[in-house]
């Protein structure tokens, strides 16, 4: 189902991708019965990219056409995150994803000969988060009572225990990333794609805003307000666009050079995850088992 939404910052159009496809008779539009999806993550060239859910799939998706080309599915357990194996690693046959789930295991899928490689249980909880090393060779993979460990890809073998968040929850490993904790809207940061030295956080505070930090200055040197405390936060790694989701089952754009903004519907729930491509061409956003695709134009 391809759905076109009014331009807005930048100019997209926005696609329906639905993760957990209902039986023959029902309407397109997931229910919420489904289970959530916890994570998308791109493949390199931005040919495939892959979610995982609620339900303990791990799905991979052509972006041509978005139609299902893979499924592995994990019973009794949530798919909580996920690592896509970085281009640099080998071949394109050798591509493959790494999958935390809620009973501490950590499973590695091979995406090219449709099979899991790997289990191992670095964790005595559940994962939060995952990350593949440079290389491909080493997962990082943090839980929820704060231990991150690092294990070898290929044989299962973890070598360091890092127990120095103990007591609170890994919520991201590579980038900043929270998760919503109680009734608390959750803390996001992240760096600026477009300059380095600029940091941009929303949070729980007096003000709904996006605070912008300087790290050479030191200071805050400017304030976005917002409507909503954010859910989800992403900036394009080309474009000065900044996305924002919020429990309102809105998303905004804002254009961070002209200070411009635009606000869209098109969810049901929440908007929990945004996730712009590497590429900046399109835009992921979810909310509870639902997903968006938005193409971004104009740049």
């Amino acid at each position: 189902m391809l759905w076109f939404g009014q331009p807005g910052p930048g100019g997209w159009n926005r696609k329906c991708l639905c993760p957990f496809p209902l039986p023959s008779g029902q309407h397109s539009q997931p229910s919420y019965g489904f289970p959530q999806v916890n994570e998308v993550v791109f493949g390199p060239g931005e040919s495939h990219c892959a979610t995982c859910g609620e339900d303990g799939s791990v799905r991979v998706w052509a972006l041509a056409s978005m139609e299902l080309v893979i499924q592995f599915q994990v019973l009794n357990q949530s798919c909580l995150c996920l690592a896509w194996s970085p281009r640099c690693c080998g071949r394109p046959e050798q591509q493959r994803l790494a999958a935390g789930y809620g009973d501490g295991s950590l499973r590695i899928f091979s995406v090219s000969r449709t099979a899991m490689e790997l289990k191992m249980r670095p964790h005595p909880v559940a994962l939060t988060t995952v990350t593949f090393s440079t290389d491909g060779q080493t997962v990082l993979s943090g839980d929820k009572d704060g231990l991150v460990a690092v294990s070898h890809s290929r044989t299962g073998t973890t070598f360091r225990v890092l127990s120095d968040h103990q007591g609170a929850p890994i919520s991201t490993i590579c980038v900043t990333r929270k998760e919503t904790q109680g009734h608390l809207p959750p803390s996001l940061a992240a760096f600026c794609p477009w300059d380095g030295a600029l940091l941009m956080y929303v949070g729980p505070g007096v003000d709904k805003e996006v605070i912008i930090y300087d790290l050479s200055q030191k200071q805050v040197v400017e304030k976005i307000p917002l409507p909503f405390f954010a859910m989800s936060l992403s900036l394009s790694p080309e474009t000065r666009l900044l996305a924002l989701g919020f429990a309102e089952c809105m998303l905004r754009l804002v254009d961070c050079a002209t200070g411009t903004a635009q606000d869209f519907a098109g969810h049901n729930n929440a908007v929990h995850l945004c996730r712009f491509t590497p590429s900046a061409r399109l835009l992921f956003t979810a909310a509870c088992n639902e997903i968006l695709v938005w193409e971004v134009s104009g740049r």
